[in-house]
C-alpha cells in the first residue's frame, strides 16, 4: 500500500498523480449529472451523465443559461424554481451556503417530459474566497419517486384529517412535508358537543421509515380512543405500546396532546418530549404552556403531567412541530418559540393569524426556497 504522500498506483504499476487531474476530467467520470455555471448562471461545464439524464447535449447547453428553457425545474407542488428567488443554485451562490440535504425537484427532459431528480448545490470560490460560480449535482430519482408516490397515496388516505365543521371551536390545520412523504402526524377530532382533542407528533427520522411510523400512530390513536379525553393517560398508554418498536436508548416520536372543553372553559395539555403549545388570549397576549415529559418509546412505564388552564371565548391554542421553531436564518439563528410568537403578533393583531401566512413568514425567516424539516401547525379558537 503506498504511503499517504506518494501517488496512487494503477494496476499496471504506473504512478498516477491525482492532483494533476483536470477538473473537467473528474467531472466527466462522475455517475451523477453535474453542471457548473458562472455567477450569472451561464453553463460552463456539463458532463456526460447530465446529457444522459436530460437528453440535452453539451453543444446545446454550454454557453446557455440554466434558466433558458432547458431544465425548467419545478418543485413537487409544480412551483417554478428557475427565477432569481427560488433557484437552488442561485440561492447557494447568493448565500454562500451549500445545500446539504438533497432536494427533490422535477427537471424537463429534452423531449418535454418531466424527470424527478435529487439535486444538491454549492457555491464555487476562487483562491481568494470570492464566489465565482456554482455547481449542481443531480441524479435520476424516477424509481425512488415512483415508490414514494405510491407510499404517499397510502399515507394520505391513512392520515387524512379534516377540521371539524361548525361548533363552538374553529379549527385550522397546516401541514407541509419536505419530501413526498413525511414524518409529522396530526389529528383533530370533536369528542362531543363541547370537547375537542388535537395532537401533533414528530416521528424520529425522515423519509419512508418515518412515514410508516406515522401511520402506526394513526392505528394506535383508534386503539386507545377511550383515553383520549385524558391527555396524560393517552400519552402513557401510547408510550408503552410504542416502546417495543424502538431500540435501547432510542425513542419513537415526540408529541403534544390537548383537549379543549367549552363547557368548563378549560384546556388540558400533555407533552412527550415535544414543544409545548402557545395560547393567544382574546386580549392579544400570548402565553406559553409549561409542560414536559419523556419522548414516546424512550422509557418503559413513563408517566406524563398535565397542564390545565383557562380557555375563554376568543382564546386560541396553537400546536406545532419542530419545523416551526428550529428553522434557522442564514446566520444560523433559530426562530424559537419567542420568534414564532413574534411572527403571530406581526401577522394579525385581532386573532391567531392564518396558518398559510404564518408558514410563509417562517420560510421568510429562513430566507430559503423551502424548509429543511416537515412543518405542522394546528390552531383551535373558541368562538363566541
Amino acid at each position: 500500500m503506498p504511503a499517504p504522500d506518494t501517488p496512487f498506483s494503477s494496476s499496471q504499476g504506473r504512478g498516477v498523480d491525482v492532483l494533476s487531474l483536470r477538473l473537467a476530467d473528474v467531472v466527466e467520470t462522475m455517475p451523477d449529472g453535474v453542471y457548473i455555471t458562472d455567477v450569472n448562471r451561464r453553463i460552463v461545464m456539463w458532463n456526460a451523465a447530465a446529457e444522459a439524464i436530460t437528453g440535452w447535449s453539451k453543444q446545446r447547453v454550454l454557453g446557455s443559461s440554466c434558466r433558458d428553457n432547458l431544465l425548467v425545474h419545478v418543485d413537487k407542488e409544480g412551483h417554478p424554481l428557475c427565477g432569481e428567488e427560488f433557484c437552488p443554485l442561485q440561492r447557494a451562490m447568493a448565500t454562500g451556503r451549500s445545500q446539504c440535504v438533497p432536494m427533490l425537484v422535477f427537471a424537463q427532459h429534452r423531449t418535454g417530459r418531466r424527470i424527478p431528480v435529487e439535486v444538491s448545490t454549492a457555491p464555487l470560490r476562487d483562491t481568494a474566497g470570492q464566489i465565482v460560480g456554482g455547481i449542481e449535482v443531480f441524479r435520476d430519482a424516477t424509481a425512488l419517486h415512483d415508490g414514494l408516490r405510491a407510499a404517499a397515496i397510502i399515507q394520505q388516505h391513512t392520515l387524512e384529517c379534516r377540521p371539524p365543521d361548525g361548533g363552538p371551536v374553529e379549527v385550522d390545520l397546516r401541514h407541509t412535508a419536505v419530501d413526498v412523504v413525511g414524518g409529522d402526524f396530526l389529528r383533530v377530532e370533536r369528542l362531543d358537543g363541547h370537547r375537542y382533542v388535537a395532537m401533533v407528533a414528530e416521528v424520529m427520522g425522515q423519509g419512508l421509515p418515518a412515514a410508516l411510523f406515522s401511520m402506526q400512530l394513526r392505528v394506535l390513536w383508534d386503539d386507545l380512543r377511550e383515553v383520549l379525553p385524558t391527555p396524560s393517560a393517552f400519552l402513557g398508554r401510547l408510550n408503552n405500546r410504542l416502546r417495543g418498536l424502538t431500540g435501547r436508548d432510542s425513542y419513537f416520536a415526540t408529541a403534544c396532546l390537548a383537549v379543549v372543553d367549552t363547557a368548563s372553559g378549560r384546556v388540558t395539555c400533555a407533552a412527550a418530549g415535544h414543544p409545548a403549545p402557545v395560547l393567544r388570549r382574546a386580549t392579544g397576549a400570548f402565553e406559553k404552556v409549561h409542560i414536559q415529559g419523556a419522548a414516546l418509546g424512550m422509557l418503559p412505564g413513563a408517566s406524563y403531567e398535565e397542564s390545565v388552564g383557562e380557555f375563554a371565548i376568543g382564546d386560541t391554542l396553537l400546536l406545532f412541530t419542530d419545523g416551526a421553531i428550529e428553522v434557522a436564518n442564514p446566520e444560523g439563528m433559530a426562530l424559537g418559540v419567542e420568534g414564532l410568537v413574534r411572527l403571530c403578533g406581526q401577522l394579525d393583531t385581532d386573532k391567531m393569524p392564518d396558518l398559510e401566512r404564518l408558514e410563509a413568514a417562517i420560510l421568510q425567516h429562513a430566507q430559503g426556497i423551502r424548509l429543511d424539516d416537515d412543518l405542522t401547525l394546528v390552531s383551535l379558537r373558541r368562538r363566541a
